[in-house]
């Protein structure tokens, strides 16, 4: 046992480390705040400059190369043109070799003028506009008009510019008012390939949004002869509507062509196919009236003008004009142009007698204040029928009028009752606004031409009316300042 542990002993002595003081100054003592460690090319003593601070040197140097070359290239593009191109040390150095090359200080030099071709290139490169010299002396004042004044260039500039404007003006003046050929006009391939196919859906049409090219018809040049390209006579009921209120927001002259063209022929066809108009075509015409003038014009005239309008299609279109606010001023030219109309068939004889009364019975009932010149219109239309009847009036619609005997004994044509019912609106309405004369001559029209129910009832309304312009004093007891009197 004591010898076991002799070994162990000696063993630890052989492994433990040496005290760490023996360690630390072993190898000199430590440096808390070592400095930094010197580059080689330091240490040998020889100084140089780190990669940054090359490339930024590098990057001047560069910028000021370019700067010198820009500035030479300004130098010699300033001296291209310039003629006096020698060096000042040839001029200097030089010696004149005939002095009598430049001539005495007394010889008149001679003047040359630029031709104004020559002097435009010149200003070219050398800007006169500004300079004072063209404008004015050498003193600083402008110079006078006189023999001795030479060419100012800016003012043949200026003179060149402005004839050339005043051509270019006499140019476009002479192509605006020159008339274009209005007989080559064409539409190109590709508008009629366009609109063939919005015909087509107008065909089928609807609810829903119209195609584009379709809603800016009305601003396009030349739009009756596109418009024709979609057979308007195919399209639906509803598509006519929809178009209607894109033409009645455009301008009075292209409504009135849209509803001339498109409308009339519609509702007309409508009419005489299913004796009856669609409810979508009568909307449409509730939505032109919105353009009063075009609708008269292009509608309701034409209609009348042609001869042709029966009473169901005046019935049914008179409707609109019931149902429709129109103005009062739009009214009365309506009324006046509707009874030029009649005396012009009158007297070709093809007044009907029923259609263009119809049409004026529904407007005198919205009992407007009528000018008195359409009054003496009206006035004038009923006395027409006094010495000869209508062309064209048929027995079926006379109802009962009385018989009149001429001054010959022959038994005179009955009249249609829509004209007795005209007569009687007009009375009703205006019977204060007709002058004594044209009364007198009513009344006698109503003893030859009187309706047997309809007669006695427009006579009666004539006689209670007073004369224009004469002030009736109404009857019974007078209430005013007098009454205060006490007898």
């Amino acid at each position: 046992m004591p010898k076991a542990t002799t070994l162990t002993s000696a063993a630890r002595q052989t492994r433990r480390h040496n005290p760490l003081e023996d360690d630390l100054t072993a190898t000199g003592p430590l440096k808390n705040n070592p400095g930094k460690r010197k580059s080689r090319h330091q240490e040998e003593g020889d100084q140089f400059v780190d990669s940054k601070a090359s490339r930024k040197i590098l990057r001047i140097g560069q910028e000021l190369a370019d700067e010198a070359e820009e500035e030479n290239q300004v130098q010699k593009s300033n001296t291209t043109y310039n003629f006096d191109t020698r060096s000042e040390d040839e001029d200097e150095d030089e010696p004149f070799e005939d002095g009598e090359a430049w001539g005495d200080e007394d010889e008149e030099v001679e003047e040359i003028e630029l031709a104004p071709d020559d002097l435009a290139t010149f200003s070219k490169f050398f800007p006169v506009e500004e300079d004072p010299l063209l404008q004015q002396g050498w003193g600083g004042q402008a110079e006078e008009n006189g023999e001795g004044q030479g060419t100012n260039l800016a003012d043949l500039i200026l003179e060149k510019i402005a004839a050339h404007e005043a051509a270019q003006v006499g140019q476009d003046r002479g192509a605006r008012s020159a008339p274009g050929p209005v007989d080559d006009f064409e539409i190109p391939p590709k508008v009629v390939e366009v609109y063939t196919k919005i015909g087509l859906i107008l065909s089928r049409y609807k609810s829903g949004k119209l195609p584009k090219p379709f809603k800016i018809l009305p601003t396009v040049p030349h739009w009756e002869d596109i418009i024709a390209i979609t057979q308007p006579e195919n399209w639906t009921a509803n598509a006519c509507y929809e178009a209607t209120k894109i033409f009645v927001s455009s301008t009075p002259t292209i409504a009135q062509r849209f509803m001339e063209m498109v409308i009339l022929e519609r509702v007309r066809e409508d009419i005489y196919e299913t004796k009856k108009l669609n409810v979508h075509l009568f909307k449409a015409l509730k939505k032109g009236l919105y353009k009063p003038a075009a609708w008269f014009k292009g509608f309701l005239f034409p209609l009348v003008g042609s001869g042709t309008c029966t009473l169901k299609e005046a019935h049914i279109i008179s409707g609109v004009l019931v149902r429709v606010s129109v103005p009062v001023l739009h009214s009365a030219a309506a009324i006046k142009g509707l009874c030029d109309i009649a005396a012009q068939e009158s007297s070709a004889g093809t007044e009907g007698g029923g259609a263009t009364n119809i049409f004026i019975k529904a407007l005198l009932e919205k009992k407007y204040a009528l000018p008195f010149q359409v009054i003496d219109s009206l006035v004038f239309h009923f006395l027409r029928f006094r010495s000869n009847d209508p062309a064209s009036i048929r027995p079926g619609d006379a109802g009962g009028a009385m018989e009149g005997i001429s001054g010959a004994g022959s038994k005179e044509s009955k009249l249609p009752v829509i004209w007795h019912q005209c007569l009687l609106a007009f009375a009703q309405r205006y019977r204060n606004d007709i002058t004594e004369d044209q009364r007198e001559a009513l009344l006698d029209l109503l003893l030859t031409k009187g309706h047997s129910a309809i007669g006695p009832e427009t006579r009666r309304e004539l006689l209670e009316g007073r004369g224009r312009g004469v002030f009736v004093e109404p009857e019974g007891p007078q209430f005013g300042d007098d009454t205060m009197l006490v007898d």
